[in-house]
């Protein structure tokens, strides 16, 4: 039986087994399995038989079914793999296609499979392959659309064009990466004008707050009264922005120059009018700024003030007066250039006066205004030029030396020194400034009716002609003194400042046995009679003018020698001239009252008189 079920399987499932047989040791085993159950499930159904009792006809029939059950299963079996097999390999050319387009789609290569590869092996690869670049794709049109909404929110932002990548396709690494870049700089750009945008914004009211006004243009309006991050950051709008800025600052300048002008006048109305301090003190305290409120109160201040001149035309006139004076110091105009305004010397004051003061007033400051660069330096070299002047006659003073304290001389010393290097620099920069304005003018630049070099040139010889005059007012002053000298002896004064007198309080400086010699002394002197106080032609102190030991006197041996011998040269030429007179020799004495050496009064003519009996 088991023969005849073994050759019920035809030809070609024994081809078949025989070619898996012979083609793999695994097929070997599984079809000795299949061999060994078959085995012992006929054995098992035929015992079953047997014990039924079953005829050979039926046990025949029953094989049959049983080699037909087993071959339909079997059948079904390899159907079921041939379908297995057909999946996967519509897999593999579906993976194969889709992977083409993914490679297409990311820019990339196309990627072929090596030979020698099974069916299993080739669907994993390309399934491994394709999920990997769907990734890529995904993540490419993930962070595409991060920075496209980026993009336009910007773009819209900042009104320019947003990066075009077309919608259709995948973008590539390249693509991502310059819209990645396009997007940081219009982030930076949006940064800096955002920034740029609040610090104008900012400007802007602060300006309007001090102007007390709002800008009169529906753009300004839109700007003060909208949201900052609602500001469209265009092109277009920054720079209405900064017209509009600009326009602010010029309108502010303007402003501010008519309430400079305004104050001004004012004034100069308030100086003319005489009018008191605090009055004025009043009105400009409650005043700041340059506001249209501000210019508001001014002008209504000034129309006042307008009605009070024509009622006080004289003090106007005299006020404009001190202003023309004040104003052509500050424009250097020479004698000459202020004796052409012949209305300055009129006396009757009258509206037509008034108004040619104001007139010419108004002409010098617009001089001034027009070269107060130039001005302004000239001003600066008079300061120096001054300054120098001032530490010459410092310089000249001998009595410098004995006032040094703290190093005073020393400082002086250096800051004329810095001023001597700066002098000369200050007044070559003046030089070349007015030079050039007179070239580019065609004309002269007038300082005090001279060319700056030619009034220069006058400044500096005056000031060696003042000092060479002062020289030799020295020179007079020390031969003069020589003489007299020579012909009453020298005058020695002491530098060295004496003791300050004690007042009436203080602890006396004596002692009880120098006060009594003292007295004793006094006593003695008094005694003499008053014809032993002219002997041998000297002159003694009397008690009187006798000064307290206390009180430091000059001893007589600290009189110059050389003076006493010129004394007595002169006392000797004038005793030959003036042959009927004696000579009286004069010493010196202290003054009680200044504590200093000076030279005494001569004796009167009774007392030579008396000496020469």
């Amino acid at each position: 039986n088991k023969v005849h079920l073994s050759t019920m399987f035809n030809q070609k499932d024994q081809q078949r087994i025989f070619c898996l047989h012979n083609s793999s040791p695994c097929r070997e085993q599984t079809r000795f399995a299949c061999n060994k159950i078959i085995d012992t499930s006929l054995r098992s159904l035929y015992q079953i038989w047997d014990k039924m009792g079953i005829e050979e006809g039926q046990k025949k029939a029953r094989g049959d079914t049983a080699v037909t059950h087993v071959k339909n299963l079997m059948q079904h079996m390899i159907t079921e793999e041939e379908a297995l097999m057909n999946q996967v390999a519509k897999t593999i050319d579906e993976f194969t296609e889709k992977l083409d387009q993914l490679c297409n789609e990311l820019s990339l290569p196309h990627i072929k499979l090596s030979g020698g590869l099974t069916m299993v092996q080739k669907e994993k690869i390309l399934r491994s392959k394709v999920e990997t670049m769907a990734k890529e794709k995904k993540d490419r049109m993930t962070k595409y659309d991060t920075l496209h909404s980026r993009d336009q929110h910007l773009s819209e932002a900042l009104s320019t064009t947003p990066y075009y990548i077309p919608s259709e396709k995948v973008p590539t690494l390249e693509q991502l990466r310059e819209l990645e870049k396009h997007v940081g700089q219009l982030q930076t750009e949006r940064d800096k004008r955002f920034t740029e945008f609040k610090t104008i914004k900012k400007r802007i009211l602060e300006l309007c707050s001090m102007m007390e006004s709002e800008p009169d243009t529906s753009f300004g309006c839109e700007l003060i009264c909208e949201d900052d991050d609602s500001f469209l950051l265009s092109t277009k709008n920054m720079e209405s922005l900064k017209n509009l800025h600009d326009v602010l600052v010029k309108k502010d300048q303007s402003m501010k120059a008519e309430a400079d002008q305004l104050w001004e006048r004012l004034r100069a109305l308030w100086n003319r009018l005489e009018t008191p301090t605090t009055d004025r003190e009043g009105f400009e305290k409650n005043l700041k700024g340059h506001g249209a409120k501000v210019l508001s109160a001014l002008k209504t201040q000034i129309e006042a003030c307008q009605l009070l001149k024509f009622q006080n035309m004289r003090k106007f006139v005299d006020g404009i007066r001190k202003e023309l004076i004040f104003w052509w110091d500050k424009c250097y105009f020479s004698k000459e250039q202020r004796a052409v305004f012949k209305a300055f010397n009129e006396e009757e004051c009258t509206d037509e006066l008034l108004y040619i003061h104001e007139k010419e007033l108004e002409s010098v400051r617009q001089y001034y205004m027009t070269h107060k660069d130039m001005l302004d330096k000239v001003t600066h070299r008079e300061e120096l030029f001054n300054s120098m002047i001032a530490f010459e006659v410092k310089a000249s003073d001998p009595n410098r030396f004995f006032c040094d304290r703290g190093g005073k001389l020393l400082q002086e010393e250096k800051a004329r020194k810095k001023l001597l290097k700066e002098l000369p620099k200050v007044e070559e920069e003046v030089t070349e400034v007015i030079q050039k304005w007179e070239h580019d003018n065609e004309k002269n630049f007038l300082i005090d009716g001279m060319r700056f070099p030619e009034y220069m040139k006058y400044k500096w010889e005056n000031f060696q002609l003042q000092k060479e005059q002062q020289k030799q007012l020295r020179l007079k002053a020390k031969a003069k003194q020589t003489e007299d000298e020579m012909l009453y002896g020298s005058k020695s004064v002491s530098q060295t400042p004496v003791k300050r007198r004690l007042p009436p309080t203080a602890t006396p400086v004596k002692t009880p046995l120098k006060t009594r010699k003292m007295n004793d002394m006094t006593k003695t002197s008094n005694k003499l009679p008053n014809n032993n106080r002219y002997q041998h032609g000297l002159m003694t102190h009397s008690p009187a003018t006798r000064q307290p030991l206390s009180v430091q006197k000059t001893p007589i041996n600290k009189i110059k020698k050389k003076s006493v011998r010129l004394s007595k040269r002169a006392s000797v030429k004038r005793y030959n001239n003036r042959k009927s007179k004696d000579l009286i020799t004069h010493t010196f004495v202290n003054e009680e009252d200044h504590g200093s050496t000076s030279v005494a009064s001569h004796g009167s003519y009774n007392d030579f008189a008396v000496s020469s009996l």
